[in-house]
């Protein structure tokens, strides 16, 4: 009998979906602790190891799962070879596995992939927020003069607490969107009253009140063929072009003697000022190179902050550090990804994607969190399916 079931373990099938998911489970929960408190007693070689695996796994599946035609082929490997060389360039793995995650989504469900990011990403939050109220890792406590105490939680820092919430509301959203209601507005407005007090993080408090608006604009879009609603969802895919754009320009010609940019970069808390310095210390590339940054997140981060941020420098804005650190290839090809999601989506009619994505986009002019996948896997929507499927999808890019 024993025998028996190993020998239909052996025989079994394994699909791509089953080597997508388990990459994505298995890089998710590695990923999730590095951005902990967590961090302290694993350090960064299993993080480091399991992206190499996951990468390797990704493209075997590329390689002998996936029905690509040569050209289609022969174009994935382009662009993971050109992401290749931007990560040993940056020494940042962030863009080798966001490309392989991105690029070997055919015959993989994105609404499963969906799925299982939002109840890993919940039950690893619940335990790391757990963890930190009972002693058991730090829970980083961040005073500034002039704003309320702002709590971390187990997460590195407060502004990466308040995202963790924000893209979980997106991820929740996503998956409920045909039942969407007031009841689900009126919860994710709470959470968000609560999510102020703790962090104090108003750029992600801001963008889940914007969430639940464009949200009401995306149901009626959907029950309203002819309305006004659909074709403000259908100029969605310009805001990453456009909002890119923006947070470069006005980086690069940041004035600290202007009195209207000091109140911009006031309220973007320095934002600008140190994207400015990158302009001045590094050069544009065009495949990645090294920018040594000094975050507050952390233990690191937080001696910086005790010591009135002698030392910090990083770079926040999402574009600032694709273009920055990445190179501009990085930066046009990622920009071109998620248009091709937004107008894909609106094409068939999937108003909730291009709604998630121009939160996103909106997210990531001052929030660095784009490539991050333990954040964002709405990327994942360029070759995935947005129907459930069981079988391969032979021959074409889908994402119907």
């Amino acid at each position: 009998m024993l025998k028996e079931k190993f020998q239909k373990i052996w025989i079994t099938k394994i699909t791509g979906q089953q080597v997508y998911i388990f990459s994505l489970v298995l890089y998710l929960f590695f990923a999730f602790l590095q951005n902990s408190t967590f961090h302290a007693y694993l350090g960064s070689r299993p993080f480091n190891l399991v992206s190499y695996l996951v990468v390797g796994l990704l493209i075997l599946k590329i390689i002998f799962l996936d029905d690509y035609s040569s050209i289609q082929r022969g174009i994935i490997f382009l662009i993971l070879i050109l992401a290749m060389i931007s990560w040993l360039n940056s020494k940042s793995n962030l863009i080798i596995v966001m490309m392989a995650f991105i690029l070997s989504g055919q015959g993989v469900s994105f609404r499963e992939v969906v799925k299982y990011y939002y109840n890993v990403t919940l039950i690893i939050f619940a335990v790391v927020v757990t963890s930190s109220l009972l002693g058991v890792i730090k829970n980083l406590i961040f005073v500034v003069k002039g704003r309320a105490i702002r709590y971390s939680l187990g997460i590195v820092y407060p502004t990466d607490l308040a995202a963790r919430v924000l893209y979980l509301l997106l991820a929740h959203a996503f998956l409920n969107f045909e039942k969407l209601n007031w009841k689900y507005y009126f919860s994710y407005f709470l959470i968000d009253v609560i999510l102020m007090k703790i962090t104090n993080a108003r750029l992600s408090v801001l963008c889940i009140l914007i969430m639940i608006g464009v949200l009401i604009i995306a149901k009626r879009a959907s029950n309203h063929p002819d309305g006004i609603s659909r074709l403000f969802v259908s100029m969605y895919w310009m805001a990453a072009p456009i909002l890119s754009f923006l947070a470069i320009i006005a980086t690069y010609f940041y004035d600290g003697k202007n009195h209207i940019y000091t109140k911009i970069n006031h309220l973007l808390s320095g934002r600008l000022s140190y994207g400015s310095l990158a302009f001045y210390n590094y050069k544009i590339p065009l495949l990645g190179q090294k920018v040594i940054e000094h975050g507050l997140g952390g233990n690191s981060g937080l001696r910086i902050f005790h010591h009135s941020n002698q030392g910090y420098f990083f770079i926040d804005s999402s574009y600032m550090r694709l273009l920055m650190i990445y190179g501009l290839l990085m930066l046009l090809i990622v920009i071109g990804i998620i248009m091709t999601i937004s107008i894909k989506a609106t094409l068939n009619k999937n108003f909730v994607l291009p709604t998630v994505m121009l939160i996103v986009v909106i997210s990531c002019m001052v929030e660095q969190h784009l490539l991050e996948l333990s954040y964002n896997p709405f990327l994942l929507a360029l070759l995935t399916s947005c129907k459930p499927i069981n079988h391969r999808v032979k021959g074409k890019f889908n994402n119907e």
